[in-house]
Parts: C-alpha cells; structure tokens; sequence
C-alpha cells in the first residue's frame, strides 16, 4: 500500500507540474497553426490575415523563449502572414506543417483533469503513513517471544510459565466464523486479560502459539500449531493396546 501511495502521489504531481502544462501549450500551438495556416492561402488585408496576426502578435509577447524554435517560427510566421517576411512561401508552409504533425495529435486536457490530479497527489502522504505504521508494527512485532523457560513476552508485558494458566484454541483455523479470528489465540495468564496472539498480522507467531498449546493439550496440538491428526491418535492407542 505503500509504495501504491506513493507511486500514485507522484504520478499525480508529475501531471499537476508538468505533463498537463505541457499539453496545454501544445494544443494552443497547434490552434494557432490551424489559425495561421489558412490565412497564408488568402490575400493581403483579408480577415482571415489579420485574425492570425492579432493572434500571433499576443504570441509573441506571450513567449518565454524557453524554446528558441518555437520563437523563431513565431517571427517568421508573422512576417509571413503580414506581408513583411523574407522567407519563401513554401518554406513557411513546410515548417507550419512540420509543427502541426508535431502537436496536431495532441488533446487538451479538460478543466477536469487537473482537480482530478489532487486525488492522486493526496495519495503520497498516506504512502508515508503506511511506511510509518509497517516500521511501528515491525517494531512491535519483534517483542513477541517465547523463551525456552516458558517465559511468554509481548508488548503488553511478560509472564512466566508458572503465570501462563491455559490458552484458548476454539477459534485458531476454525473452518467457520471470521478468517481474522480463525488465526488468533489467547493466553489465559495471571492478574491479566486474555492475551491476543495473532498471526494473521504477525508472522511466525503460530511458533509461540504451537508450543503454548502443545505444552497444554499435547493430545490435541503439534508445537506447529497444527491439530493432532486422529489417525495418529487411533495408531498410538493401538500401539499401547499391544504392549
């Protein structure tokens, strides 16, 4: 979920920053070919020229010059649909068509696009809560242990074999009821409540679980925390029948 977050996040502020600007521009770019295009077909002093001009002339001042070619296709455009350019026709046309196959293609992006974006991006900090509470759970998880004395430690405290009274197996991989609870157990320790044990978040704790109640109901448990198969049990009464 993390890293889901995460990537998602990122995505969302790489189109918000750059990827929706981007198309933004290119489709102006391109509207303003299809605007300059025509009017290169028409006479001097025409409607259709002096639209382009106006529109080239905002252009221009508009222009950053982050990008020199585009810059200098704007002038000579303008030349062009003046009447001022010393460019032959031909070429201007050529390099119009170059920039329209260039951003022709492109789609503007709906006024939707970018509120939409701000789901994605609030995605991120989530990502870095899911990487805080795995750290503070992996943190908590290391407490669990069950020494070779019997000494049980979790992080609601520590009890010794001799505190340790019973544990309670009637849920642990029950074929019905809730599969959360069918991988927990509890420990019925002194001066205490029941101690959850739950292996469906913790890994490796059916270990501590298998041995507890191995040590209670041997009959019935593996240290695995499997149950006792009862052919086992069948075979061993036979075995004893016959000594």
């Amino acid at each position: 979920m993390s890293i889901v977050c995460v990537v998602l996040g990122l995505w969302g502020i790489w189109d918000y920053v750059v990827f929706i600007p981007n198309a933004i521009t290119e489709a102006d770019r391109a509207e303003l070919i299809k605007l300059v295009l025509p009017a290169l077909e028409v006479e001097l002093g025409s409607e259709e020229r002096d639209a382009a001009t106006v529109e080239l002339n905002v252009a221009v001042e508009e222009d950053d010059g982050s990008d020199a070619e585009w810059s200098g296709a704007l002038i000579t455009w303008r030349g062009a649909v003046s009447g001022n350019g010393n460019e032959p026709p031909q070429e201007v046309t050529n390099l119009l068509e170059e920039y329209l196959n260039k951003y022709g293609s492109v789609t503007r992006p709906s006024k939707y696009d970018r509120p939409i974006q701000w789901l994605f991006i609030f995605c991120l900090p989530f990502g870095f809560y899911y990487l805080w509470a795995y750290g503070k759970l992996r943190k908590k998880a290391g407490i669990y242990s069950l020494d070779d004395d019997g000494t049980l430690t979790t992080p609601e405290g520590s009890w010794s074999s001799e505190e340790i009274k019973d544990i309670d197996m009637d849920r642990w991989i029950s074929k019905t009821g809730k599969a959360r609870e069918t991988w927990k157990a509890r420990v019925v320790v002194d001066n205490h409540d029941p101690v959850v044990l739950d292996d469906y978040i913790y890994s490796d704790m059916h270990l501590i679980i298998g041995k507890i109640a191995h040590q209670f109901y041997p009959e019935q448990w593996t240290p695995l925390a499997k149950r006792v198969r009862v052919e086992n049990i069948e075979d061993s009464e036979e075995v004893n029948n016959e000594d």
